[in-house]
């Protein structure tokens, strides 16, 4: 037989079964907003060393799942309504000066990249699979950032953004219409970058992130603070 039968597996390290466990626990509220995470105790329920534990939560954390306060310990991230109504005052002035920076340097390719991204968006709504939703949101805006070509700006919207998204995943109601409305809203901003200029795109990004923080705001209801 001198085909190709099976595909090649990816090996998974230790670490990555630990944060994907670790994760799954996040999503299925074993473990909740605000609850601390002590790694010894974890270490001890998965029979692994603390490092490995250690490691894994440097990656959670990077993805906005946990927040580690120094002399405190790790956190489930929590956000409040105050806070997440603050992380969206921010956005809505910086986006729109992301996305007209990204304009001036992004080429076909990229546009074609972005509006890939909302096309996923939509799907992973319609699919009612809000994890890869969430995951195609950010390398949007991710994409966007990076094309602003402003490092600094990258870095604020990154350390705003995805504790807020990781939040969203943990806690948001599994509404379809909700996530099928945000992803057309993405795109329609990709749209916006490819027929307006100026004042006109930073009004247009402006209003979908206005609309994006009174969707999750109501989606929400009163389970915040």
């Amino acid at each position: 037989m001198d085909f190709k039968v099976f595909d090649q597996i990816e090996p998974i390290s230790k670490k990555d079964r630990i944060v994907e466990t670790m994760k799954n626990a996040l999503l299925t509220g074993k473990l909740n907003p605000g609850d601390q995470i002590v790694e010894s105790k974890v270490a001890r329920e998965l029979g692994v060393g603390t490092s490995l534990v250690r490691e894994a939560l440097i990656e959670l954390e990077h993805r906005g799942f946990v927040q580690k306060f120094p002399y405190k310990g790790t956190y489930v991230t929590r956000l409040s309504r105050d806070d997440i109504e603050e992380i969206y005052n921010l956005r809505i002035e910086l986006e729109p000066l992301a996305v007209e920076w990204a304009q001036a340097k992004a080429g076909p390719s990229d546009f074609e990249a972005l509006l890939t991204l909302a096309s996923h968006m939509k799907q992973g709504a319609s699919e009612m699979n809000f994890d890869h939703f969430y995951e195609y949101d950010l390398v949007l805006h991710r994409k966007i950032w990076e094309l602003s070509g402003n490092h600094y700006l990258y870095e604020v919207l990154e350390r705003l953004v995805v504790p807020l998204f990781a939040f969203f995943v943990m806690r948001t109601p599994r509404v379809r219409e909700t996530y099928i409305k945000s992803a057309e809203t993405h795109k329609s901003i990709v749209d916006a970058m490819l027929t307006k200029n100026g004042p006109e795109l930073r009004s247009a990004v402006k209003e979908a992130v206005t609309s994006f923080k009174s969707d999750w705001l109501t989606t929400f209801g009163s389970e915040l603070e």
